[in-house]
C-alpha cells in the first residue's frame, strides 16, 4: 500500500492544470453531462459550460485519498493525442504509447499528490523501499487471461523508472539455476528486487505458488514483491495467500484492472 507522505499537501497548481486540460478537451456536450453529474445548469455557451464547472468541481478541493481514482477516471476515455496534449501542458514527454501516456500522467500525479519520490539520477541501492511504491501505484489497464499479459506494461513502466540496464525479465534467481524470476530490478548480478507475477486460478496452484516463494527468499529475502492477480480465485482464497506471504515477510500488490 502506497502512504503519502503526511508533510505534503495537495498541489492545487497542478490540480487546476489538470482541471484546464479536461475543459479545453471536452465537447460541449461532454461538459454538459459533467455539469448534470455536479448538480448544475447545464445549459449555455462553451465558455458558460467551462465557467460553471470550474465554479462547482470539487476537483481541485477534493482530499488527497480520493483524488488519484478520481483522476484515473476522468484520464480513461481519452486518445493518444489527447493525453500526448495534457502530457505537453504538464511537460512531460509526448512520446510512446496511448497507455504509456496514460501511466506517465498518472505517475506525476503521484508525485505532486506526495505519494510518490522522483527517483535519483543514479541509483545506488535498489531496494523494496525504492521499487514496492512504484509497482503499488502504476495502473493495469486491461485484464489478461495469462500472468503473461500483464508483464509488456510493467516492463515498460519499469524501464521508463529505472532504465533499461536495470530491468531484467525472466531473470535466473541463482548461477546455474532452471528457475526464474518474473523481474529482476537492479544490475545484474548484484543485489536486487526481485518482482514475481501470480494469476493463480486453484487452489493448488495457489500451494505451488507459495513454495516457490521460498526459493525467491534464498534469493532476495526481503527484497521480494509478489503482485497478485486474483481474477480467478475467490475474495477468500486472495486474503489467505496474502496473508500466508505476510507470514513469509514477503511485500505483496493486489492488481485488478481499472
Amino acid at each position: 500500500m502506497v502512504t503519502a507522505k503526511p508533510d505534503a499537501g495537495p498541489d492545487l497548481s497542478f490540480r487546476k492544470t489538470l482541471l484546464e486540460c479536461y475543459l479545453s478537451l471536452a465537447t460541449s456536450p461532454e461538459l454538459s453531462r459533467w455539469l448534470e453529474d455536479i448538480g448544475q445548469d447545464a445549459k449555455g455557451s462553451v465558455d458558460d459550460k467551462r465557467q460553471r464547472i470550474r465554479q462547482h468541481t470539487q476537483y481541485v478541493s477534493m482530499p488527497r485519498e480520493t483524488f488519484p481514482q478520481q483522476t484515473l477516471s476522468y484520464l480513461s476515455p481519452y486518445t493518444a493525442d489527447q493525453l500526448a496534449e495534457i502530457s505537453d501542458t504538464l511537460g512531460l514527454p509526448t512520446e510512446g504509447t496511448k497507455d504509456e501516456l496514460f501511466r506517465r500522467i498518472y505517475r506525476e500525479v503521484g508525485y505532486q499528490e506526495g505519494w510518490l519520490e522522483r527517483v535519483p539520477a543514479v541509483v545506488q541501492t535498489f531496494n523494496r523501499d525504492l521499487v514496492l511504491p512504484f509497482v503499488t501505484w502504476y495502473p493495469i489497464r486491461r485484464r489478461g487471461d495469462y500472468e503473461g499479459d500483464y508483464y509488456e506494461a510493467f516492463d515498460d513502466e519499469m524501464i521508463e523508472l529505472f532504465g533499461e540496464d536495470c530491468v531484467h525479465p525472466e531473470y535466473p534467481v541463482a548461477h546455474g539455476s532452471t528457475l526464474k524470476i518474473d523481474f529482476h530490478i537492479g544490475r545484474p548480478q548484484q543485489p536486487g528486487v526481485g518482482v514475481e507475477f501470480k494469476r493463480p486460478a486453484s487452489n493448488s496452484e495457489l500451494q505451488r505458488a507459495l513454495g516457490q516463494m521460498d526459493q525467491y527468499l534464498a534469493t532476495y529475502g526481503s527484497n521480494l514483491i509478489v503482485v497478485l492477480v486474483p481474477d480467478a480465485i475467490t475474495k477468500a482464497q486472495e486474503i489467505l495467500f496474502v496473508d500466508a506471504l505476510r507470514g513469509k515477510g514477503i511485500a505483496s500488490v493486489v492488481k485488478r484492472a481499472e
